[in-house]
């Protein structure tokens, strides 16, 4: 859909990237002055499994609704890993992630 992300970045759907949990994420995450990041997640490369396939995404947002410990992913980087499996809001699977 698009927006800005909370490390002051323009989103979009189609960009491989992911927001961390707010717990993992942290508070701050960027200077309203100068648009730079602050935190020390935005912009690291994760890689994302599941099921046999990875997918590399870069943090550029935080997810305030997600549990402990988990991400959420763009629709393009969530269609690749999955194969636009559901695809809705709200959508889960058991993936595991690492900073890469």
């Amino acid at each position: 859909q698009g927006g800005f992300g909370a490390c002051g970045k323009q989103l979009s759907d189609d960009m491989y990237i992911c927001a961390l949990a707010a717990d993992t994420m942290g508070a701050s995450t960027y200077d309203v002055a100068t648009g730079n990041p602050t935190n020390q997640w935005c912009g690291k490369k994760v890689t994302v499994e599941y099921e046999g396939k990875t997918v590399q995404c870069t943090v550029e947002d935080k997810c305030p609704g997600c549990k402990p410990g988990s991400l959420d992913l763009s629709r393009a980087a969530w269609n690749d890993l999955t194969g636009s499996l559901g695809g809705m809001a709200g959508d889960r699977v058991p993936a595991k992630w690492f900073s890469s």
